[in-house]
């Protein structure tokens, strides 16, 4: 490391393809590394998507195990002793929301000047009770008192995790989950290679979802979209891409309702602006979400999105791709709304790269404001 190079450390579950993990890498691919280097440290200890990319480029993969496998007073002192042995970092940024208070107090104690919470959600679970709401206060509260940053993908993600009124004095930054415009900016070309490489088929109408298999993403509903879809003799794919606890278990339910001819289980995909041509429409009906990366890159591609409305509006980059329908809404509503936006028109690759970068999407541009963020100069004009 040079003696001008800054290095930050960023604190994530694991580096497996999910929203907050894209988000980092797009910044980090973007990033003058000659001025910052980013390192990651994970709670996973078994290898993941991103590991090779971090390397490559220069960056260092640290392990805690997580509060649930040890306790909170443990994890703050392997939090601090891994900053402490690895240092000095200019800056230490959490992406593991409620918990980012534990590493911010981690950071705290190693003497890191920089420590920033940052909201990817608009919840962690279903069903919220009271016993959540007050675990949340007190996490909150922890937050507060050891962040000298905080930052959020939106407004109604700075919400949760940070309060209402932390918002309305404009201490939260908001930091758009930005891209690689360019990559995603749909092209025209055809996409009969990439369906070949992984199998999709040729020939129907393509139903994309690309997320990690956990209850929050609801596959079971899209298996319920698909079975409806096969009673009515639709011709149609549903390509599944990720990994995650319950894809065995959608697998099964796959069997079960005999749609093995019709669900496609790509496992993690590496190269998202290419699958994405291989979509006619885009479908994703989580139970909550905070601003999802994916339904930005989905946008930038030109995909046309049929998504919950516990999603915030404001994921919406006002070009007429996106659709927001209830989950209590009959499953035919889905599915013939679906139908109508794989057939409409698309806007123009212009429109969408000027119209996204607008919005805050461009990974390059936010650069310079994480820099801000982190009270370092960027000295070479990024």
């Amino acid at each position: 490391m040079s003696s001008s190079q800054k290095r930050v450390l960023h604190v994530l579950s694991g580096m497996n393809r999910g929203g907050a993990e894209t988000m980092v890498m797009n910044l980090y691919r973007k990033m003058d590394r000659s001025i910052v280097q980013f390192d990651f440290l994970t709670y996973r200890n078994d290898p993941c998507a991103y590991d090779e990319e971090i390397l490559s480029l220069g960056g260092r993969l640290f392990y805690v195990p997580s509060i649930g496998q040890s306790n909170p007073l443990t994890f703050v002192r392997n939090v601090r002793n891994t900053i402490k042995d690895n240092g000095p970092f200019s800056a230490v940024h959490a992406h593991t929301d409620f918990q980012t208070g534990f590493i911010a107090l981690a950071a705290r104690l190693a003497g890191v000047p920089v420590r920033v919470c940052h909201s990817h959600n608009t919840s962690w679970k279903t069903g919220f009770n009271w016993k959540d709401r007050l675990q949340l206060m007190v996490f909150r509260q922890l937050i507060l008192a050891n962040a000298t940053a905080l930052c959020a993908c939106g407004e109604d993600a700075g919400r949760f995790l940070f309060g209402q009124s932390n918002m309305e004095r404009e201490r939260v930054h908001l930091l758009p989950n930005g891209i690689d415009l360019d990559l995603f900016a749909p092209n025209g070309q055809r996409a009969d290679e990439e369906k070949t490489a992984r199998g999709i088929a040729a020939d129907r109408l393509i139903i994309g979802h690309v997320a990690r298999f956990h209850e929050v993403k609801n596959h079971a509903f899209l298996l319920k979209l698909a079975a409806h879809l096969k009673e009515r003799g639709v011709r149609f794919q549903l390509v599944l891409a990720g990994d995650g606890p319950l894809r065995e278990k959608m697998e099964e339910e796959v069997r079960r309702l005999n749609l093995l001819s019709e669900v496609l289980f790509l496992g993690t995909e590496e190269r998202i602006h290419e699958l994405m041509r291989t979509f006619d429409v885009f479908v994703m009906p989580s139970l909550y979400e905070g601003l999802p990366v994916v339904l930005v890159e989905a946008q930038a591609s030109g995909l046309p999105c049929i998504i919950s409305d516990n999603i915030t509006e404001k994921v919406d980059a006002g070009l007429g791709l996106v659709t927001r329908l209830s989950l209590s809404e009959p499953i035919g509503i889905w599915a013939e709304t679906i139908a109508r936006a794989a057939a409409s028109g698309r806007p123009k690759r212009e429109l969408i790269k000027e119209t996204l970068a607008e919005l805050g999407y461009d990974a390059q541009q936010n650069v310079g404001e994480l820099l801000n963020v982190y009270n370092i100069s960027s000295g070479k004009g990024l």
